[in-house]
């Protein structure tokens, strides 16, 4: 059974083939005019037709159906012991194995054994249909990611997955004596995330541990802490306002509050300082307040109005006091409207315009007006959610809000680590004003573009062939690791664009396509076309 990929479209693909007829066999018909024996015109016909035919396949580019036991090679790398090899045999049910130094490319189905490789180690199976077996080692790392520049108080996140040989062990971070978070491994392969508060200024190094014994050293750099102070201003008490507030407090943020108890009772707390204020909480009816109205055309920052009761008629109002041009839908007659995450919104949906981004299930439009995005919430209670126990959604809805709401900073820096030597990462600036074209370090540097849709954000991909810190200024490094660092990390990013169109079932017993070698047609048209040549100096 066969299986085309042609090289090119199907009428091209005759196009070709019938002028390379016309081309061969015209001067056939010429000389079959001319009296030839019909002898010598057959064979010169077939000559012709066997070079079409080898030709023909070139383009079409034939797979071949094939059985797994019969033909796949188990391709190794050196430090992989023949104890995991022949258990790899048994498993797949795999006749040959081979070191990867030996292997040379034969169209089989290759599955490949190991973590150590080089780009030139992998040559020989760049075009074959190629599964990678990670070692399951104890201890083995199959991805790690972390956030390479964080500010000073802001959290860091580890994603991990790692395999484990015993049940119960302890996979921990440890800066000193003191544990910043932890959590136990099951035997077998453990995906997840550690989460903890970062600490110091500059260069980190904390190692990932695992029972006491070092997996992995996580290096990121942390900038300066940014003060961000959110003020609530509201008509009344209420629960949705003191469950955010509270939230926003367990994260370290500085909120102060301004509620409206009574017509002469106003119920204060914190320090709303207007000129370091930088997000401002309120309902609809703090929009007729002057105070409202200027601080939105003078200052930096956000303003969020969530509690709506009459979304369309406070969603006009403050079109006409800022310029926006936020749009709502009705979507039903009922009086709300339940979303996939099973709170309640009001009966609407906005109308998606250029300059508006939305959020939180799209219930949250944003959209800036001068120095101050301005964020209008459907909400009609996000608390239920936290008070149930899902501080997870919970934080979904706010803490992308929150994060798309980010007063401008001065500059700031987003990547995720680790960074691998020879390969690129993408970097992030955000920068309020004057953002390089490129930025430098002893021994590296790195183009910024920027965003066609942010004048304040710049991208560029840094790769670094060396290993250690890069330092581009005093606020700012980052950590390459080595080929020695993380090996498994290595070999993935080898290996992913090379088994990106692998489906995961091809990992399993059973047939598949293998793509005939190309020099079965290109020896098959030489052949040919040396034969078409001899044959008129030979006489019979």
């Amino acid at each position: 059974m066969m299986e085309f990929n042609p090289m090119t479209s199907l009428p091209m693909l005759i196009g070709i083939l019938v002028l390379t007829a016309l081309a061969g066999g015209i001067p056939i018909l010429f000389q079959l005019k001319s009296g030839i024996a019909s002898g010598k015109i057959w064979i010169k016909s077939g000559l012709l037709s066997l070079f079409l035919l080898f030709f023909g396949l070139f383009l079409l580019q034939p797979s071949r159906l094939v059985s797994e036991d019969d033909d796949s090679v188990l391709v190794f790398s050196d430090e992989v012991d023949r104890e995991l090899i022949r258990f790899w045999q048994d498993s797949l049910e795999i006749k040959k194995a081979v070191s990867i130094d030996d292997y040379q490319e034969s169209g089989q189905q290759v599955f490949l054994l190991g973590e150590y490789f080089s780009k030139e180690s992998l040559y020989p199976v760049r075009n074959q249909n190629l599964n990678w077996i990670l070692p399951e080692n104890d201890q083995q790392i199959s991805d790690l990611a972390w956030k390479g520049y964080v500010r000073k108080g802001e959290k860091q996140r580890l994603q991990y997955r790692i395999f484990s040989e015993k049940d119960s062990a302890k996979l921990n971070l440890q800066q000193g004596e003191i544990e910043l978070s932890k959590i136990i491994l099951a035997k077998g392969w453990n995906a997840g995330e550690l989460e903890f508060q970062t600490a110091g200024q500059g260069k980190v190094e904390i190692p990932l541990l695992v029972d006491g014994d070092s997996l992995a050293i996580l290096r990121y750099f942390v900038g300066p802490a940014v003060p961000k102070k959110y003020h609530f201003q509201f008509s009344f008490p209420g629960q949705e306002v003191r469950v955010l507030s509270q939230w926003l407090e367990s994260k370290g943020e500085t909120v102060s509050q301004e509620i409206q108890l009574s017509r002469a009772t106003v119920l204060e707390g914190g320090n709303a300082n207007s000129d370091s204020l930088q997000i401002r909480l309120i309902d609809p009816q703090q929009l007729e307040l002057k105070e409202v109205q200027d601080w939105v055309k003078t200052s930096e920052g956000a303003l969020v109005i969530m509690n709506l009761n009459k979304p369309e008629e406070t969603v006009n109002q403050i079109n006409r006091l800022f310029g926006t041009d936020f749009q709502l839908q009705r979507t039903e007659q009922n009086e709300s409207r339940i979303l996939e995450n099973q709170l309640e919104v009001a009966p609407f949906r906005w109308v998606e315009k250029p300059r508006q981004k939305l959020f939180g299930a799209d219930a949250i439009a944003v959209q800036r007006t001068g120095d101050v995005q301005i964020a209008i919430s459907l909400y009609a209670a996000t608390f239920p959610k936290f008070l149930k126990g899902d501080e997870t959604g919970y934080e979904t809805i706010w803490g992308e809000l929150f994060g798309a709401l980010e007063p401008s900073e001065p500059q700031s820096w987003k990547f995720t680590a680790p960074v691998l030597s020879g390969f690129s990462t993408e970097i992030q600036l955000n920068k309020s004003d004057s953002i390089p074209e490129w930025i430098y370090s002893q021994s590296d540097s790195m183009n910024l573009v920027r965003a066609l849709i942010n004048p304040f954000l710049a991208k560029g991909d840094f790769q670094s062939d060396s290993a250690g810190w890069v330092d581009f200024r005093d606020d700012f490094s980052v950590y390459v690791y080595g080929k020695g660092e993380l090996p498994s990390l290595h070999a993935s990013a080898l290996l992913t664009p090379m088994t990106f169109e692998s489906a995961e079932s091809e990992a399993t017993l059973g047939s598949f396509y293998a793509k005939i070698s190309n020099w079965v047609w290109l020896i098959g048209m030489m052949l040919s076309l040396g034969l078409m040549w001899l044959e008129p100096k030979i006489s019979f």
